[in-house]
């Protein structure tokens, strides 16, 4: 791959991969990314420092088979966002499909 592209690593199921396309969707996920990317570049790990890294298992905390909105709602609670933080990310990071 070239720089354009940003690899995630190696799964062992199909499960886990699209279990981590959920968390990449999801409003959380993008907003921690945004806390460090301020250009288009995405490829140095410096960016991804304040992406929580997941379990992306079906054992996981989270329930990756459930809509984006919902795994944000879990990702929220984990974290203990408060409502401010919540109506914050909400207010700014666009929906993904």
């Amino acid at each position: 791959a070239t720089e354009t592209f940003v690899s995630f690593g190696k799964f062992d199921t199909e499960w886990e991969a699209k279990a981590l396309l959920a968390y990449l969707k999801s409003k959380f996920a993008r907003m921690m990314l945004g806390t460090k990317k301020v250009t288009q570049g995405n490829k140095n790990e410096k960016v991804w420092q304040n992406v929580p890294t997941q379990d992306f298992s079906p054992q996981s905390d989270i329930d990756w088979t459930q809509p984006i909105p919902e795994i944000d709602k879990q990702l929220f609670a984990k974290y203990k966002l408060n409502q401010e933080e919540i109506d914050f990310i909400n207010a700014n990071v666009t929906d993904m499909k």
